[in-house]
C-alpha cells in the first residue's frame, strides 16, 4: 500500500515552525537569564560596591566612581616604583635611610594668575589605632624636601619634588631591622631573634632624635664589629602636602591625591611611597597593622578572626551532635510527653526572643566565670531551630530503613548511627551552614558577654572601628573588615551548596 505524500507547502511549513519554536525557547531562556542577572546584581550590588569602596582612599566620595586609580595599571606601576625608591621594596613600600624619592606634580598657572611654585612639604600623619600606643616618629623630622621646575607646556608647569632621607650614621656593616626595647638609660634594640642588644649613639643627629622613637617602631641598625649603631627609623608612610595659590590648579601628579581641600588648591598625599600593597590594599593592611597589641605584638584582627572561627566551629559541632539526636528522638521514638516536649522545648523557645533571658543568662555565666568564648558557646549550645530542621527531615525518611535495621537486630542508637545519620547528609549540611553563618554574624550575645579586646569576635571588633576619628568612623577600615568577614561565609556556602541539590534517602530503598 502506498502512503500519500504531504503537500509541498506543508513540508515547507514544518521547518519554519521548528525554527519559530527554537527562537521562542531561546527568547524565554534569554529573558530568564537576564532576570537572574538583574536579581544577582540587586543582591550582590551592595557587597560589590563595598568591595570597591574598601580599596579607595576616600570611600565617602560622591558621586561614587567605578573606575578608581587603585585599579589603574599606570598608577599601580607608579606606586610600585615609588615604593622601590623609598625602601627598595616595591610591594610594601615605606621610607628607609639612604633612600631618595622623586615625585612629580603638574600645576596650571594661566595668564593673570600667580606664577609662583607650589608649596610642597611633608606633614605629620599619625596612623589611627584602636590600641593606645605612643606617637611614632614622623618622616618630616628626618627627611628633606626640595622642589625644582623640570618643564612647561603652555600654562602647565611640571615640578619635581625630591624627598631625601639621609642616614643618621655612615658606618659600614651589616644592616639589621629591629625594634627598640624598653626605655632605659641605655638605648636598646630587640633583634628579630628576640635578643636585646645595646645601641650606640655615636652621632649628634642620633642623640638628638633618640627620644622621638618608641618601642613599636621599626628601626634600622648597623652591625659593625660587636656594636650596633642606630641608622634611622623606617617609616611606613611618607605624607606629602601640595598647596597652590588662588588661580592656580593641580592637574596631574605621580599618583592621585588622597584628599583635596581648599577648593582643590590643597592636595594631601597620605603616602607617596606606598608600594603595590600599600596603595591598592592599604585599608586591608591597616586592618591588621593598626590593631596591633603592643604587649604581645600580635594583631587583634587575627585574634578576632580566630575567636570567630572557634566559636563557629563549636556551634556547628554542638548542633550536629545534639540537634541530630534530639531531632531523631522527637521524630521516631515513642515516649511519654514527646509532643509536649516538642511544643515547649522547640516551638515555644523559637517564639521567645533571646533578649528576654538576657539578665538571667548573663548573671549565671558571670558567676561561673564564663564571660568568654566558652560561655558564649554554652549560651547557645542547642539550637531549637536545628532540632526542628532535623526532626522534619527524619520524619520524611522512609520507615523501611528502620524496619530493615530492626530485622537485622539493630537497636535505636545503632539504627540512628549506622543507618539514618549517613542518609541525613543534606540536612546536616544545611544545619552546619546555617549554624556557621549564625555564629559568624552573631553580635548581640558577644557584645554582651565579651569584655576584653583579645576575646572579641570579629563582629564586635569591627564595631569598634566606628569609634575612630571622634565617633565619625573610619569607613575604609570598616568596609575592608566587613569584606574580610564576609569571605568565610561565602566560601562555606559555595563549597557546600551542592549538597542541597539532592538527597540519597529515596535511593536507599529498592523496589
Amino acid at each position: 500500500m502506498t502512503v500519500p505524500s504531504l503537500p509541498a507547502r506543508a513540508t515547507a511549513a514544518i521547518p519554519d515552525q521548528e525554527r519559530w519554536l527554537q527562537r521562542r525557547r531561546w527568547s524565554r531562556a534569554g529573558w530568564l537569564y537576564a532576570f537572574m542577572l538583574v536579581m544577582s546584581l540587586v543582591f550582590l550590588g551592595p557587597f560589590l560596591m563595598g568591595l570597591l569602596s574598601s580599596v579607595k582612599d576616600n570611600p565617602n566620595e560622591y558621586p561614587p566612581r567605578l573606575l578608581i586609580p587603585q585599579f589603574s595599571a599606570q598608577v599601580i606601576r607608579n606606586a610600585y616604583r615609588l615604593g622601590q625608591q623609598g625602601s627598595g621594596d616595591g610591594w610594601n613600600g615605606g621610607l628607609s635611610p639612604d633612600h631618595q624619592v622623586t615625585f612629580d606634580v603638574s600645576v596650571r598657572s594661566p595668564a593673570g594668575a600667580p606664577q609662583a611654585a607650589p608649596s610642597i612639604a611633608l606633614f605629620p600623619y599619625q596612623p589611627n589605632s584602636l590600641v593606645a600606643i605612643a606617637r611614632q616618629a614622623q618622616a618630616k623630622d628626618y627627611a628633606r624636601v626640595s622642589t625644582v621646575q623640570v618643564g612647561q607646556q603652555g600654562d602647565v608647569r611640571q615640578y619635581r619634588t625630591t624627598v631625601s632621607y639621609p642616614a643618621l650614621t655612615r658606618r659600614t656593616g651589616a644592616l639589621v631591622r629591629a625594634k627598640l626595647g624598653q626605655a632605659s638609660s641605655t638605648l636598646q634594640a630587640i633583634l628579630p631573634g628576640g635578643n636585646t642588644v645595646p645601641v650606640t649613639l655615636d652621632t649628634p643627629e642620633a642623640q638628638a632624635v633618640q627620644y622621638q622613637l618608641n618601642q613599636d617602631q621599626v628601626v634600622e641598625l648597623v652591625h659593625s664589629g660587636n656594636a650596633y649603631y642606630l641608622r634611622g627609623p623606617i617609616f611606613q608612610r611618607t605624607p606629602l602636602e601640595v598647596d597652590v595659590q588662588r588661580g592656580q590648579s593641580i592637574v596631574d601628579s605621580t599618583i592621585p591625591a588622597s584628599d583635596r581641600q581648599n577648593f582643590d588648591r590643597s592636595f594631601a598625599y597620605r603616602n607617596i611611597t606606598p608600594g603595590f600593597l600599600g596603595y591598592t590594599f592599604n585599608n586591608y593592611r591597616r586592618a591588621f597593622d593598626e590593631t596591633m597589641d603592643p604587649t604581645s605584638g600580635r594583631s587583634l584582627f587575627l585574634s578576632w578572626m580566630f575567636n570567630s572561627f572557634l566559636y563557629a566551629f563549636l556551634r556547628v559541632a554542638a548542633a550536629i551532635v545534639f540537634c541530630s539526636l534530639a531531632g531523631y528522638a522527637l521524630a521516631r521514638l515513642n515516649f511519654p510527653g514527646r509532643n509536649l516536649l516538642f511544643l515547649v522545648g522547640v516551638l515555644f523557645v523559637q517564639m521567645v526572643p533571646s533578649q528576654v533571658n538576657l539578665v538571667s543568662n548573663y548573671v549565671l555565666l558571670r558567676d561561673l566565670h564564663l564571660l568568654n568564648i566558652w560561655g558564649l558557646w554554652l549560651n547557645g549550645l542547642v539550637a531549637a531551630g536545628g532540632v526542628f530542621l532535623m526532626k522534619q527531615f527524619f520524619e520524611g525518611m522512609p520507615k523501611e530503613l528502620e524496619e530493615s535495621a530492626s530485622i537485622d537486630g539493630a537497636g535505636p542508637f545503632t539504627t540512628f548511627w549506622r543507618v539514618m545519620l549517613p542518609q541525613a547528609g543534606p540536612a546536616l549540611t544545611a544545619l552546619a551552614i546555617t549554624q556557621f553563618q549564625g555564629a559568624w554574624n552573631d553580635f548581640f550575645w558577644p557584645v554582651v558577654l565579651l569584655r576584653q579586646n583579645t576575646n572579641f569576635t570579629l563582629t564586635v571588633g569591627l564595631s569598634n572601628f566606628r569609634q575612630a576619628y571622634g565617633g565619625q568612623g573610619d569607613y575604609g577600615l570598616i568596609l575592608s573588615g566587613a569584606v574580610l568577614s564576609a569571605i568565610p561565609v561565602i566560601i562555606v556556602f559555595v563549597v557546600f551548596q551542592r549538597y542541597f541539590i539532592s538527597t540519597g534517602a529515596d535511593s536507599a530503598v529498592k523496589g
